[in-house]
């Protein structure tokens, strides 16, 4: 896949852009999807402060560290 052409979104509860290709929800990251509704996570590949896989970058916000807890 050609990571330039992906088409990016930014997730409505930690603020990360990601590749809309690699998330269930429209306006949610995979990670974020995942610990709010348990949708399959994307299984994170980081370089360069992104993952390659679907472009999070690692935020959290205080909704998702409360239900990591």
């Amino acid at each position: 896949m050609n990571l330039r052409k992906s088409s990016k979104a930014v997730c409505d509860e930690c603020l990360s852009e990601f590749f809309q290709h690699s998330s269930i929800m429209k306006n949610l990251c995979p990670e974020c999807a995942h610990h709010i509704y348990g949708y399959k996570n994307c299984i994170h590949e980081f370089k360069n402060g992104r993952c390659t896989k679907c472009y999070w970058n690692g935020n959290s916000s205080e909704y998702i560290d409360s239900l990591k807890r």
